[in-house]
């Protein structure tokens, strides 16, 4: 865990119970596609709910920390505006796709699956 901030804690595993549930809908199962270089593998999700918010924590909130002296206001601020009744917003999508293409763009800079 990122952050003791409660309110930040909460919309982090809201954000990450969306993801999730809308990942293994799609995709039919505990995966997600992901594109490195020209490749497109499936990534197992591990641990389910709690191994994507390893993801939120990893991309989204230390992204946040390292960037901005108030990352806490802004997470808050930006994870607000990405589930909506228990469901990803456009918004939502945006960011865990985004999320996605790091994570492919960072194994396609180490050499992987080219």
């Amino acid at each position: 865990m990122i952050t003791k901030n409660f309110r930040l804690n909460a919309l982090a595993n809201t954000y990450s119970a969306a993801i999730y549930h809308d990942a293994t809908a799609r995709n039919g199962g505990d995966h997600f596609t992901m594109q490195v270089g020209k490749t497109e593998i499936n990534v197992a999700i591990v641990d389910g709910v709690k191994g994507i918010r390893e993801l939120v924590d990893s991309y989204v909130l230390g992204a946040l920390q390292q960037n901005y002296p108030a990352w806490e206001v802004i997470a808050i601020n930006l994870l607000e505006k990405c589930v909506v009744n228990d469901y990803l917003t456009g918004h939502g999508r945006e960011i865990w796709q985004s999320m996605i293409n790091d994570m492919g763009d960072t194994l396609a800079a180490k050499g992987m699956f080219q």
